[in-house]
């Protein structure tokens, strides 16, 4: 072959056009256009900007030829961004502008994201000079066109941080308010009984209207706020908690002016708004709006009459018997939200309870798949086993159960716990814990029998948490979990009346150490399953953290696991030197959960303090200068009551608070909080006379029986010994015990300090400096200026 006949290498492009150059890819500079942007449709401009090269595309298509011309339309134009309608349905949109080709066909407001234009587009329109769509630029030159406003998006993300629309007053537009609703159904839909929503109708809804005229929509102004914080975490991660935490606070502030001033229209909608607005508070800590709220939704209920079924035609069989399956499915499940948010409240409390379970006529929630395809069913009610009364026996399914989800297993536990906490209100009344058939025994037992009757679907276990995690549930099947392992705690709590300091706490005589040696092996071992739950959840980030009683029984389990590692075994034994080395470093990872937590709820930072002071105060810190520091100057979350023995006082109580008998954490004590006004009805007497309150034939054991051992990570427990973790010395029982029953909360006041004021200082409580002669409506002018506790 002649060397003529040899092809010649190209040299590499220097230059290229300008939209390749752009691109960062190699242009062949085909004259006319370059076959890089022949093969997309792009507009090719040349490497020197000759008119020539600049020709708009329907000049360069004429120039061609029919059959290159032809192919060409037949060609699919790329496009570079989806509208928000298009991405949320998953449907290919053509990109075009002002609005694509599905929107237009559907007649949707077609809007497109306004970072979702790829760079290279942007820089190559403002290298031709070209303004960004939208812009306007009358009287300005291309180059001033391409100076000032090619990108305003870019000059507003400059002037503006981002983000900022989540702290405005008004509702953003419709593709903005469409991603936060969609983060509402993804993390708090799922939890408890709060997916009363039906999201296709609702989803439906919101593309009909503009949202930025629905400023008085009470319950889309609370879903959006809800929807802020999951997004706020996910797109600004590495901002403070506190800015994070203020995402949707105004829409939410905007909700509850609403409702307030609604309250004589009393509807479905306005109660949906209600308990979710309910929700939201209890995340920022404002426990008493939250308090106060709950008993506002209780009695919308009870004018609603949602507690009973709207109407016998259960299978909608009859189409003129009312609305359709979703919505009276909607309408049972508002009312069981209802139930859990009073039991929270309750907490085996009569006087605080205002929803009674035998008033509660209807079935429980059907699953999620006949919800959402409003497809009617038949459920059993609270009682395992029963139906609604006026269900014939020839509509009954076979298997009823399958037609019940996570939530209907739920309630039937939120039930038990009802009345866990009431047994253990009154233990003066109860039977001694180790007879067969005492209430001890039989809570145990029906606990127990709920726990085996979960499917599988419903266990813990590791192809579980992948099927929730990937349906968005993993948070409500943790929530599942720890709700029951929490339950046992409280239940077996009586074993441990130092740590709890329980009214009436039982007497174990020495023929029954065994027994109270048990109830504490298992009080330990299931706070341990919650620290392990809540272990699994950190791992897989804040959606599985997302329900709002996270922060508390996390913290809970670190307490109770603490306290059993240092009080209640001799921590130099060498299966206790195994246990500790097992346990320590799943409490650390609690709380990094806690910490984790801190942008999702207000108290979770008050609650990390705690932890991490507890931790370091018993010798376990990871910072050494945190152990072994046990001074009251750097507690700060002492009750004020160190020394219960010398304020307390023998004899019968004449009057009953619920302060008296509530954890320090329940939602009535932190909302007493922030109340100006505090007495003490009751005088609080000791569990045994003579014997300091929690002080019940505790001693230390040397040996451990039946406490189950925890399968994660091992660390190596060669340097514990002699008393000590990690070279650490443990601090006393005396030195402890108040740490370990302190209020993280913080706050000087008890309700046991009035009953010693009430006798000297002419009835002047301990924080008033001196008397006052003023009348008693004096704080009536102060009241209003008070801030909630958060």
């Amino acid at each position: 072959m002649s060397s003529e006949a040899k092809p010649t290498k190209s040299s590499r492009s220097k230059s290229g056009c300008v939209t390749c150059r752009a691109r960062k890819i190699r242009c062949d500079e085909r004259p006319g256009v370059c076959l890089n942007c022949d093969r997309l449709g792009l507009p090719c401009t040349g490497a020197a900007g000759s008119p020539a090269a600049q020709g708009s595309p329907p000049e360069r298509d004429a120039s061609r030829s029919p059959a290159s011309a032809a192919a060409t339309s037949r060609k699919r134009k790329r496009t570079f961004r989806s509208c928000v309608n298009c991405r949320s349905t998953k449907t290919r949109c053509s990109g075009d502008q002002p609005a694509c080709a599905r929107c237009k066909e559907k007649g949707l407001q077609c809007v497109y994201e306004d970072n979702s234009e790829p760079a290279w587009r942007q820089q190559l329109r403002f290298s031709l000079g070209q303004p960004s769509p939208g812009s306007n630029n009358e009287g300005n030159g291309p180059n001033e066109s391409a100076r000032g406003s090619a990108r305003p998006e870019a000059q507003e993300q400059r002037e503006t941080p981002p983000g900022s629309w989540l702290e405005s007053w008004h509702l953003p537009p419709n593709y903005r308010v469409r991603m936060l609703v969609e983060r509402y159904f993804t993390n708090i839909h799922p939890l408890r009984c709060f997916g009363f929503l039906h999201k296709p109708s609702f989803i439906q809804r919101l593309d009909t209207v503009d949202t930025r005229g629905c400023e008085d929509d009470a319950l889309l102004l609370i879903v959006c706020s809800l929807g802020a914080l999951f997004y706020a975490i996910e797109h600004q991660p590495t901002d403070p908690p506190k800015k994070i935490l203020a995402a949707g606070s105004q829409w939410a502030k905007r909700s509850q002016q609403l409702i307030l001033a609604q309250l004589n229209s009393i509807s479905v909608e306005n109660l949906m708004a209600a308990i979710l607005l309910h929700e939201y508070e209890l995340r920022m800590a404002n426990f008493g709006n939250a308090f106060m709220l709950s008993g506002l939704t209780a009695r919308m209920a009870q004018a609603l009459q949602i507690n009973l079924e709207h109407s016998t035609d259960i299978l909608c069989q009859d189409a003129q018997s009312g609305p359709g399956a979703s919505t009276k499915e909607s309408r049972r499940r508002l009312m069981w939200c209802c139930y859990v948010s009073d039991s929270l409240i309750g907490n085996g409390i009569d006087q605080l309870t205002l929803i009674k379970e035998a008033d509660i006529k209807i079935q429980l929630p059907c699953t999620e798949r006949n919800f959402v395809l409003q497809a009617p069913c038949i459920t059993e009610v609270l009682e395992p086993g029963q139906f609604l009364k006026f269900i014939t026996p020839e509509s009954l399914p076979s298997y009823p159960r399958d037609n019940m989800g996570i939530r209907a297993y739920y309630l039937r536990y939120i039930a038990i716990r009802r009345r866990v906490l009431k047994y253990i209100k009154h233990l003066d009344v109860a039977q001694m814990p180790w007879l067969a058939h005492s209430e001890f025994a039989q809570l145990d037992a029906e606990s127990r029998a709920w726990y085996e009757s979960l499917p599988e679907s419903l266990q813990f276990t590791p192809s579980s948490v992948y099927i929730r995690r990937e349906t968005t549930q993993l948070g409500a099947l943790c929530a599942l979990h720890w709700m029951y392992h929490l339950n046992m705690c409280d239940l077996y709590r009586i074993g441990a009346p130092t740590l709890y300091k329980l009214r009436n706490a039982f007497v174990y005589p020495p023929e029954q150490a065994d027994f109270q040696h048990h109830l504490q092996d298992e009080l330990f071992g299931h706070a341990r399953k919650v620290g392990i739950i809540a272990a699994e959840a950190f791992r897989n980030g804040p959606h599985a953290l997302a329900d709002s009683w996270a922060p508390t029984v996390v913290y809970e389990c670190c307490r109770v696991m603490l306290f059993y590692l240092t009080q209640l075994i001799d921590p130099a034994a060498e299966n206790s030197q195994v246990l500790l080395a097992e346990t320590i470093p799943l409490i650390r990872t609690n709380v990094k959960a806690l910490k984790m937590m801190k942008s999702m709820y207000a108290v979770a930072d008050l609650l990390t303090t705690a932890s991490e002071k507890l931790l370091g105060k018993v010798g376990f810190g990871t910072d050494a200068s945190q152990s072994g520091q046990s001074n009251g100057a750097d507690e700060p979350y002492e009750l004020g009551e160190s020394d219960d023995e010398e304020h307390s006082v023998e004899g019968t109580p004449v009057q009953s608070a619920p302060d008296y008998v509530l954890a320090p954490l329940s939602i009535y004590r932190m909302a007493r909080k922030g109340i100006p006004e505090k007495h003490a009805p009751e005088r609080q007497r000791n569990p045994i006379p003579g014997t300091a309150p929690g002080r019940l034939n505790l001693q230390r054991r040397s040996t451990l029986q039946h406490v189950p051992t925890y399968d994660g990570d091992q660390v190596q427990s060669g340097s514990a010994g002699g008393g000590s973790y990690g070279g650490q010395q443990q601090p006393g029982f005396d030195d402890l015990l108040s740490l370990f029953t302190s209020d993280p909360a913080g706050g000087t006041w008890q309700p046991l300090e009035t009953a010693i004021a009430s006798q000297q200082s002419n009835g002047v409580p301990p924080w008033e400096p001196t008397y006052s002669e003023q009348p008693l409506d004096a704080w009536v002018p102060m009241f209003s200026s008070t801030q909630h506790f958060g």
